[in-house]
């Protein structure tokens, strides 16, 4: 049960289904947007960050992400670097989530 104006929200794992639930919803709702939502895993890592080749052969590192860490010998800090990329093995799952608002009666 939505009330007037409220918001649905359906995700679905395939295009096919995506375009069944908006030919559904097309005759009682409006608005209707879907975005699509890719699962991607990210590799964290503390250490050093590593500089890589750009897009015209030159050398080109990226600026560290520093963390402080508090030490278990007192309140002194130390930084350390963390890396973050995507993990190598890319592979990945996409699903559509589905936004349409319920039209007023009017």
């Amino acid at each position: 049960m939505l009330k007037q104006d409220g918001t649905l929200c359906s995700f679905s794992p395939c295009i096919e289904q995506v375009q069944r639930t908006c030919e559904a919803l097309k005759s009682n709702f409006r608005d209707i947007r879907t975005f699509e939502v890719l699962l991607r895993t990210f590799e964290v890592h503390e250490g050093e960050i590593d500089s890589c080749q750009g897009e015209e052969g030159l050398s080109v590192r990226s600026p560290p992400c520093k963390r402080r860490h508090r030490s278990s010998e007192g309140s002194t800090m130390q930084d350390s670097s963390i890396k973050v990329r995507p993990c190598a093995d890319a592979r990945g799952h996409t699903g559509y989530l589905t936004f349409s608002r319920l039209q007023c009666l009017s």
